[in-house]
């Protein structure tokens, strides 16, 4: 009798920096490569990946558990020696050239991403956690509600650290696409790059955790009248860690009625908390198309 193999939705993609690129005052952006990237599944949008970097005296990436359990083999490892693991966002995917993107944020060397992303060299190694093309099949990953895209009204607000995911759901909204994109930067040179249907609004607030986003998100709500409620159920997860607030709508408990707004909000976790405040009590946002997100935390060292 036949064994048919089992495809993991997810795989490892052993990489090596191939260029960095200043994009802007506070982004930089690698380029990995290896064969391998061939088989990455590049599904677009608000795609997460895991980023395995070495730890400087550590223990090498040849060490790094590859098998089904190797997230429970990674936090037995000692805290001191085990490599560094990060969640970014692929910017691009070049699989017949075996090459990806990513953009990391440039908070000097106080923390392990953002150190690695100005001081690594060429040839330097890392492993990519990514998606795997041989699955066929839902791997996860993707949070934006693509199935809403050209039905509901889009809101999609975050910082830098959610610019490349709001970039990569701006250039995949169909032309018929309505809303607003609401990004704070905290450079007017870092406030570019989106390119979205010309019935989405993109605002740039260039400040440094002030008002004005969630003004800009106000008055925008305001404008566009009542959202009828509806009875949908979101999934929570505040467990302390880096990613320290994350509530998504549940599918299972989702209307099967299009919500008038499909919300994707992503970024600091006190600032997403703030937006969430002002978009379900105050004007009461249907759940049923949520997204808050929390990719940091003021005062973690995340990136």
């Amino acid at each position: 009798m036949s064994m048919t193999a089992v495809v993991s939705p997810y795989r490892m993609f052993p990489v090596r920096l191939s260029r960095r690129e200043r994009r802007s005052p506070s982004l930089v952006r690698l380029t990995f490569a290896d064969p391998s990237l061939a088989h990455f599944a590049d599904r677009g949008y608000d795609q997460r990946i895991k980023l395995v970097i070495p730890k400087p005296g550590g223990l090498p990436l040849s060490d790094f558990p590859t098998d089904d359990n190797w997230w429970e083999v990674w936090r037995d490892q000692p805290l001191e020696e085990r490599a560094f693991i990060r969640t970014y966002t692929v910017v691009e995917v070049r699989a017949a050239e075996g090459e990806l993107d990513v953009d990391f944020v440039d908070h000097g060397v106080t923390g392990p991403g953002s150190r690695f992303a100005v001081e690594a060299q060429p040839d330097d190694e890392a492993i990519i956690f990514g998606p795997n093309a041989a699955f066929d099949g839902e791997p996860g990953g993707l949070e934006f509600r693509r199935d809403l895209a050209a039905s509901s009204m889009q809101l999609v607000v975050g910082d830098l650290s959610a610019l490349p995911a709001i970039n990569g759901i701006a250039s995949r909204l169909p032309t018929g696409a309505r809303g607003l994109i609401c990004v704070e930067v905290p450079h007017d040179e870092d406030a570019r790059g989106i390119t979205a249907p010309a019935d989405v609004d993109i605002v740039w607030c260039v400040t440094d955790r002030g008002d004005d986003q969630v003004s800009a998100v106000r008055d925008w709500l305001a404008s566009i009248g009542p959202l009828a409620a509806d009875g949908a159920s979101t999934t929570v997860v505040d467990d302390g860690a880096v990613d320290a607030y994350w509530e998504v709508s549940d599918p299972e408990s989702a209307p099967r009625d299009t919500p008038a707004l499909s919300a994707w909000i992503a970024g600091e976790s006190s600032r997403v908390r703030a937006l969430r405040r002002l978009l379900v009590n105050d004007f009461e946002v249907p759940k049923g198309a949520v997204c808050f997100m929390g990719y940091w935390r003021i005062g973690v060292a995340g990136s």
